[in-house]
Parts: structure tokens; sequence; C-alpha cells
């Protein structure tokens, strides 16, 4: 499974990083993103609920760490500027 550890990254670098691994994995896989920035979180969990991708989320050591399953199904994601 591939891990994006965003962990002191300023937004929209934690919301690039799980864009760009939702293009590189296969339907049906699994990665992960970490962050340590609720404004992080917040702006992943609601591009990745906007967008009908599976997700859960748990809190450790200060972090969200996010595992997103690429759905079956192609979904076009929303446009959202880099």
């Amino acid at each position: 499974m591939q891990i994006a550890d965003t962990r002191g990254q300023q937004c929209p670098a934690p919301l690039i990083a799980t864009r760009k691994l939702l293009k590189e994995t296969a339907k049906g896989d699994s990665f992960q993103v970490i962050t340590g920035s609720r404004n992080a979180f917040d702006n992943i969990s609601r591009f990745l609920k906007d967008n009908k991708i599976i997700f859960k989320v748990r809190e450790e050591n200060s972090a969200w760490i996010i595992t997103i399953t690429k759905n079956e199904e192609e979904q076009p994601l929303l446009n959202i500027e880099n």
C-alpha cells in the first residue's frame, strides 16, 4: 500500500498528493494519506466526499491517517485548481 506522509506540508500540497495517488492507484486498491493539519484533513475529506470516494479515518499521535479506496467504477474528479 502506498503512503503519502504530508505532515508538515501546507495546503494545497496534501490535497495534490491525494489526487496524484488517486490517479496512480488501480481500481479497488487502497492507499493512505497522513496529515497533521486539521485544514488539510478537512480539505481532503471534503474532496473525497464530493467525489463519492470511499475512505476511512483514524487519529493517531496528533495526525489523521486517511485510508482511501479507489472506486471500482470510474468517478469523474472535480476540477480543483492545483
